[in-house]
């Protein structure tokens, strides 16, 4: 009777093992995302412009940036960004210079879910909108008023485009996207310059970005 007992008990351990595993059996591999070839990158830019709500313009004639990407990654989080340098100095209104000094690391980060679109975008395989966060940066110039610096932080929003097939094409465009509550946020003024400096700003750029290991990234959500 007792042999009995412990092999009715035996089996119903192993009928609980197999109840409590069936569930993750039946649910599947988790969505994620993933990015064909992962690890460092570089991107680098032409014209970049950074506007205030009022309107004044700085622009940067070329730009850089560099980081890593990890793959397959839940999201939505897909890359930091590590690196970040605008060429000096930057115009701006009236003739004035500036120079930006980026404070990193910044997050890249696609929109979960819905993020990306097979197909779309400039090269036919597969646009990801979503966006960057964690900005940091300190603008260093002198306006028709005076010297200023301030702080530019926040996030903005952006989308990768894929490259053709075994490309080096990928493009990252750096805009505002429709209706979206995505600002910079300008603070820490200093110096009678910044009389003529906004409060929000807006920024936007395009970059070409190639992996270390050659060719564009490839990303993709399934």
């Amino acid at each position: 009777m007792l042999k009995k007992t412990r092999m009715l008990a035996a089996v119903g351990a192993a009928a609980a093992a197999v109840a409590l595993a069936t569930p993750s059996a039946i649910a599947g591999p988790t969505a994620a995302w993933t990015i064909a070839p992962a690890g460092a990158f570089t991107g680098t830019a032409g014209v970049t412009t950074l506007t205030d709500n009022v309107g004044n313009v700085i622009q940067c004639a070329t730009a850089s940036a560099s980081g890593t990407a990890s793959s397959p990654v839940a999201g939505p989080v897909l890359a930091q960004i590590t690196g970040a340098s605008f060429n000096a100095p930057c115009t701006g209104p009236f003739g004035s210079t500036w120079t930006v000094t980026a404070t990193t690391p910044w997050t890249l980060n696609g929109n979960t879910p819905g993020g990306y679109a097979a197909g779309g975008g400039t090269n036919g395989t597969g646009k990801t909108t979503g966006w960057i966060g964690g900005i940091s940066a300190t603008v260093t110039g002198s306006s028709v008023l005076g010297p200023c610096t301030f702080k530019v932080t926040g996030t903005v929003d952006g989308a990768y485009n894929n490259p053709s097939a075994g490309g080096a094409n990928g493009t990252l465009a750096v805009a505002p996207a429709a209706t979206s509550p995505r600002l910079l946020t300008i603070g820490s003024k200093v110096g009678g310059g910044c009389g003529i400096v906004g409060a929000t700003a807006t920024f936007k750029g395009t970059y070409n970005v190639v992996a270390a290991v050659g060719g564009s990234p490839v990303i993709s959500y399934s």
